[in-house]
């Protein structure tokens, strides 16, 4: 071993000494030969250390612990299977109106309070129509007078007394008085503002005695009864969504979910947002849902029965864009990985139903599921 402790300075100072090639040449063959026998000997330990370490007791039990990757498995799932997308919309009511006098004057009664449920035809503001009054009273008596005329005109024109010029005048006299009459009933009507339909007194803005003038709101009655919702929705699910669709409406400041249907699906396609409209009615009986309330819109566009699914988060995919799951084999005495190639489906809230690649029977490693290969040794936890 001496050799081996030659230098290369000691070469150097021999060479520069001036011994000869040869003895160069010589002393190198003899360092190589005495490295072989080295690494022979070094070697043949090393096996000696090994076969020592192979029987040894707990050698077996090292080498699975070191190996194997603790993990756990989930059944594949059948069930049925839906996809949904979120809108956001309005509620709003079909029976809404703002009242309107159709005549000038000053606010005479008011007939209901705010938050009042009144029905189709309720009086509910009057407008002082005195004069006008005054007219329909006068023209009352002169039609009484002409009345009695005609009907004593009447009878002696039965009798063959009098002339028809007589008659025919007392007649039109009094039918002239009559559509007057009619006339000026109809005009004191415009000053009664009547409910359009039967709801609740939302708002009375005037108070007796101001004044209230055509194109002037006067009150507002609204139908809570029945709501519905209108919303903008993507072009891309305009053969998805159709009439009779399932909708999931979630009203946020309720913390409620009520369950409607599609009750009209919009066939045209708004060219600035590319979008159509979708309506959704439901039924509103306690009247807590107000208009202008938001809310949003879950809106079913797939759904399938008896679909193959397990988590979105368990599949992973190749660099080739191939998805893919591990589930494992028996291999001897130990559990070893193995690779499913898939074709994933729709996925939805954390879910994803799968085409191929899996049976309903399936199992799949969950978690550890992103720290093992194909092939590894496993432990079920």
């Amino acid at each position: 071993m001496k050799k081996i402790g030659i230098t290369l300075i000691t070469l150097v100072a021999l060479a520069s000494c001036g011994n000869e090639l040869e003895k160069l040449e010589a002393d190198k063959k003899e360092l190589i030969s005495e490295q072989k026998k080295a690494v022979r000997e070094y070697e043949k330990e090393l096996n000696d250390i090994d076969s020592i370490i192979a029987n040894h007791p707990d050698f077996g039990t090292q080498i699975s612990k070191i190996k194997t990757v603790p993990v756990t498995v989930d059944s594949v799932q059948v069930k049925t299977f839906e996809h949904f997308f979120e809108v956001h919309g309005n509620v709003q009511v079909e029976e809404n109106a703002a009242l309107y006098p159709e005549a000038p004057g000053n606010v005479k009664t008011i007939h209901v309070r705010e938050g009042q449920t009144v029905k189709k035809g309720d009086l509910i503001v009057t407008i002082d129509a005195s004069t006008l009054e005054s007219g329909i009273k006068e023209l009352k008596s002169g039609y009484n007078l002409a009345k009695v005329v005609f009907e004593k005109q009447n009878s002696l024109w039965k009798q063959n007394i009098g002339s028809e010029i007589q008659y025919l005048e007392a007649k039109n006299n009094k039918e002239s008085l009559e559509q007057k009459l009619k006339t000026m009933d109809e005009q004191l009507e415009m000053y009664k503002i009547r409910a359009p339909f039967s709801g609740i007194v939302d708002q009375v803005i005037p108070k007796i005695g101001e004044p209230a003038m055509p194109g002037m709101p006067l009150a507002r009655v609204i139908n809570l009864s029945k709501v519905y919702l209108e919303a903008d929705v993507s072009e891309k699910y305009i053969s998805t969504v159709k009439t009779g669709g399932f909708v999931e409406v979630k009203l946020p400041s309720h913390g409620e979910t009520v369950n409607a249907k599609v009750t009209r699906s919009g066939n045209f396609i708004n060219p600035s947002n590319r979008t159509f409209k979708v309506r959704v009615e439901f039924a509103n009986p306690e009247g807590k849902y107000k208009p202008n309330q938001l809310a949003v819109l879950k809106i079913r566009d797939y759904k399938a029965e008896n679909a193959t699914v397990i988590p979105s988060k368990v599949i992973q995919q190749d660099r080739s864009g191939q998805d893919y799951i591990y589930t494992y084999i028996k291999n001897n005495e130990s559990l070893r990985v193995k690779k499913l190639n898939l074709t994933v489906g729709v996925s939805y809230d954390g879910q994803s139903e799968i085409l191929n690649g899996v049976n309903a029977n399936g199992v799949f490693i969950s978690k550890g599921s992103k720290s093992v290969q194909a092939g590894d040794a496993i432990e079920i936890k």
